[in-house]
């Protein structure tokens, strides 16, 4: 008899961190960044509409029409985000920290069900020109 788990969905996953380092600080980071609409700056996602039940709507360049909602809790720089879209679930975990007089955000992905690995990768891949896209804006 064996104990070996054999439930994949059990096992660790991938992860992948993304980083943006700003010359603004963590208040004005984190108010950018918690309203959702400012988002599209980056690229991907346009058409946002906050609902009244607390998720945003928009469409999505690869996942279609998609949604989001928010755990924010500013006394820690913590902007996590569930997004759902194109079948998937991703939880997003998001920390705005002080970093000198400005501020560093990192945005950490955890490898959702119905993506293999390589996938996954390929995924994030735009994620960079997003972050640049939010920097300029942030820095202007």
């Amino acid at each position: 008899m064996s104990n070996k788990n054999e439930n994949n969905n059990n096992n660790l996953r991938k992860v992948i961190t993304k980083m943006m380092t700003v010359d603004k600080g963590v208040d004005e980071v984190f108010d950018f960044f918690q309203n959702i609409k400012n988002m599209e700056i980056g690229g991907a996602i346009k058409s946002v509409t906050k609902g009244d039940d607390g998720w945003w709507t928009f469409e999505h360049i690869v996942a279609g029409k998609s949604k989001l909602k928010q755990i924010s809790v500013r006394e820690f720089g913590i902007l996590d985000h569930q997004f759902i879209g194109g079948e998937l679930v991703w939880d997003v975990h998001i920390r705005i920290i002080s970093n000198q007089k400005g501020s560093t955000t990192t945005w950490t992905f955890i490898r959702p069900d119905g993506l293999t690995e390589e996938q996954f990768e390929e995924q994030l891949k735009g994620f960079d020109k997003e972050i640049d896209r939010w920097k300029k804006a942030l820095q202007n």
